[in-house]
């Protein structure tokens, strides 16, 4: 007995790391030679690698072969096939002086069904991608899925309703192609449930992470039907608050029910050259396709579509099969483990167990582990200092390291707050610890009253919960008691919140349960029975915290490693009673502080900058020909210059690069370097005014994938119009406009103002072109520890023109 319970916490925790690691895996790949009814990764992928040959920017001359390639597969596949040309726009500033706009191209697929008048399901995918990026994940995987689906519900013969396929246009460029669909497109009412897909890194599970409002019966229908599902309402809870957007955004802004499913492991190859088909997981495609094909199925044949009813409370367990009830049964779930929490705690104090200062120290003993894994990791966070695109993807390169790192800080921290309250530990360097740390998180980056907060926060928890031993059954209740007033309070303001806190909570009440109920016998079998009982629920609840964990770190984990602090609170009470045992050892301080050396040269290896072959850093570099004065200079929008700019910014003997602005365009300083001016292809911008109308027209160069005018008037324009379209764009006196235009019509973007009284204004026009000038020096080839992002290698071309009246 005394080796299961020295290690017994360890045990625990390797077992459920790893049960918790595995159920993240994903499907082997089904071979072309399945079942024509099935879905299979292999077909996908000859979409794949047709889709992702090259970067295919909306605008670009790629994106039109992308298109073609669409249209001839829809056409094979026996569906209605049509191209729907239009605009989007995008208003992307709170100020109102930014409007994002595109000429889009959707491709639409419709698969008819027996009856046209019933609401029709929208599967729905983008096919452009990002400057720079093959798009193999983001977003050729979503359309080869679309595509292979179609394929599988076309062999299956005819279903009740229609389905229709809708591939996007411009999705990158602000979710324009969406936009016009969902706001101009009458192939709208005819939908009524929608499908998207997505991906945010080019690996791992495919996640059904947000829906449509009112969600519970279609997500009865999604447990039931998906194959291997992955969802969580607690994800879908915190990205409705996230910044973040996809096509769906639109569905939910029109009301309509729906499903978002996306993979996020590997962002390094997220909107980066590596997003290409020999580099994509096929497991994540097969995966996404063995989720959204049998729910798009059920769906297609439904006699009616599921109605909206209050949103459910879901999970995936381990990746094997759904649990989803309404919030009503997630109140009964809590008053069942408040009820087993009551019995612990009688059963506890009546014989003697533990008092009710040891329950309080227990109480304050979770508030503290949790505060201080969060001062720790939130340190470590400010230390990685990611305050840009650079910076981000250098730690990305390194990303397992970071999760395994900060994953080890927590234990060690948590075994370490275990181990204090075991042995009653004084107060005073607890204390003083938790406040150094968190004013340390002010040293990097300026004051940081977070940081601060959580060091105070833990500073007065350790003075409430140490200086005294605390049982394992009074920091066993005590801890449960946090988490069932955390439950208890997710259940009132946002019940999909619960599903992390509830079943967590169960567990370890259902373990204290048994302990104190049967607990005390001399029979050695009974014990060990009781024994692997809670060592059982322990591993269950380890596994399925770090299933949870490690995707929610995927999404915010690299701003806010704090957010790993949770996951340990919530895996604690289930840990305690082992941890409490092996925190009575000599080993125990020992341990910890090897774990926290560890961890700590884990998160440092993930800091380091550069990136290494295989696993690239991000680098940018352009050409600018600012025709106005007849100069042009090569930049990078990157903070720090690398080997490569360092070498490609200074072509022909041109100065050493230097921090400029290049207004209205580069209005904060960059790195520029004054090069050779060489002939490059030339917009015409022309600035009138007839009668009080004042027109600003730009006739793009062939070949310009995007064009941003700028316009700064001296008063106040009314009645702005885009290619005589009425649009909201702001403008004011002395402040720079713009209108981004993503794919502009060759024959011309005009935009007009009404005009009141005297006044004047300028203008500029700046003209994307890929690839450096023809008769420019080529910049030097990028090392094998670099890659191009955003709109690197690429020619902008400055144009300025202006008028008085």
């Amino acid at each position: 007995m005394k080796t299961i319970r020295f290690l017994g916490f360890w045990i625990c925790l390797a077992l459920g790391l790893a049960l918790g690691t595995w159920s993240q895996r994903t499907p082997a790949p089904i071979p072309a030679s399945a079942p024509a009814t099935a879905f299979s990764a292999d077909r996908a992928m000859a979409d794949v690698t047709t889709i992702a040959q090259k970067p295919h920017p909306t605008g670009s001359a790629e994106i039109a072969k992308v298109r073609d390639h669409l249209r001839e597969r829809i056409s094979e596949l026996g569906l209605e096939v049509s191209i729907r040309s239009g605009e989007g726009f995008w208003a992307k500033s709170d100020n109102g002086r930014t409007l994002i706009v595109a000429a889009v191209q959707n491709v639409i697929g419709v698969l008819p069904g027996k009856d046209p008048s019933l609401p029709a399901i929208l599967v729905m995918s983008h096919y452009d991608s990002v400057h720079n990026s093959p798009g193999a994940a983001d977003d050729a995987t979503g359309v080869a899925a679309a595509l292979e689906i179609a394929r599988a519900l076309k062999a299956d013969g005819e279903h009740a309703r229609d389905v229709i396929f809708l591939f996007t246009d411009a999705e990158e460029a602000g979710l324009l192609g969406a936009d016009a669909f969902f706001n101009r497109d009458p192939t709208l009412e005819r939908v009524g449930l929608v499908v998207n897909l997505e991906a945010r890194g080019d690996a791992g599970r495919a996640a059904m992470f947000q829906t449509g409002p009112g969600n519970g019966a279609l997500m009865s229908v999604f447990a039931r039907q998906a194959k291997g599902p992955s969802a969580n309402s607690l994800a879908s809870a915190v990205y409705e608050k996230m910044p973040n957007d996809t096509d769906f955004t639109h569905a939910v802004k029109r009301g309509l029910p729906g499903l978002n499913l996306a993979f996020i492991d590997d962002q390094l190859a997220y909107h980066t050259p590596l997003a290409r088909p020999d580099h994509l997981e096929r497991g994540s495609l097969q995966h996404m396709g063995d989720q959204a094909l049998p729910t798009i199925r059920a769906l297609a044949n439904a006699p009616t579509l599921p109605a909206k009813t209050a949103n459910a409370i879901y999970s995936d367990v381990l990746g094997l099969f759904m649990i989803s009830y309404p919030p009503t049964v997630g109140w009964g779930l809590l008053a069942l483990a408040a009820g087993l929490i009551v019995f612990t705690a009688w059963r506890t104090l009546s014989l003697g167990a533990a008092n009710g200062w040891e329950i309080a120290r227990g109480v304050a003993g979770l508030l503290l582990t949790a505060s201080s894994i969060a001062t720790v990791l939130h340190l470590a966070g400010r230390l990685l200092m990611i305050t840009d695109v650079q910076r981000y993807y250098g730690v990305l390169t390194r990303f397992d390291l970071l999760l395994w790192g900060c994953g080890l800080l927590a234990v060690a921290v948590g075994l370490g707050v275990a181990t204090a309250q075991a042995r009653g530990a004084r107060r005073i360097i607890p204390c003083v610890a938790a406040l150094a740390l968190g004013g340390a998180c002010s040293l990097v980056g300026g004051f940081d009253p977070i940081g601060l907060g959580l060091g105070v926060a833990a500073c007065v928890l350790a003075a409430l919960s140490l200086g005294f031993k605390t049982d394992v059954l009074g920091a066993w209740i005590g801890g449960m008691i946090v988490l069932l007033v955390m439950a208890t309070a997710a259940q009132v303001l946002a019940p999909g919140a619960t599903v992390m806190l509830t079943w967590p909570l169960l567990i370890a009440a259902l373990g204290a349960a048994l302990i104190i109920g049967v607990g005390g016998t001399r029979d050695r079998r009974v014990a060990l029975a009781l024994t692997g009982a809670v060592g059982l629920l322990a591993v269950l609840s380890t596994a399925q915290l770090t299933a949870w964990g490690s995707w929610t770190f995927a999404g915010v984990g690299m701003m806010e490693p704090a957010v790993l602090a949770l996951f340990a609170m919530l895996a604690a009470p289930a840990l305690s009673p082992l941890a409490h045992d092996f925190a009575a050892t000599r080993w125990a301080w020992r341990a910890a502080g090897v774990l926290a050396l560890a961890g700590v040269a884990l998160v440092a290896n993930a800091a380091r900058l550069g990136g290494e072959p295989g696993r690239p850093a991000v680098t940018q570099a352009q050409h600018v020909a600012d025709l106005s004065t007849g100069k042009a200079w090569r930049l990078t929008e990157a903070p720090r210059l690398d080997a490569w700019t360092k070498a490609a910014l200074p072509d022909d003997g041109g100065s050493d690069p230097k921090q400029a602005s290049l207004a209205p365009f580069w209005r904060k300083p960059v790195w520029m370097s004054e090069t050779r001016a060489v002939p490059v292809e030339a917009p015409r911008l022309s600035v009138d005014r007839a009668e009080d109308r004042l027109l600003v027209r730009l006739i793009p160069a062939p070949g310009a994938e995007m064009v941003s005018l700028r316009l700064r008037p001296s008063g106040a324009l009314a009645a702005p119009r885009l290619n005589g379209r009425p649009i909201t764009l702001k403008t004011e006196a002395g402040q720079w406009s713009t209108v981004n235009y993503h794919a502009p019509d060759p024959n011309g973007v005009t935009l007009s103002f009404t005009t009141q009284g005297p006044g004047k204004v300028d203008v500029a026009a700046l003209e994307y072109h890929d690839g450096w000038p023809a008769l420019a020096k080529a910049p030097p080839a990028k090392p094998a520890d670099l890659m191009a992002i955003g709109m690197s290698d690429k020619t902008a071309v400055l144009v300025r023109g202006g008028m008085s009246w």
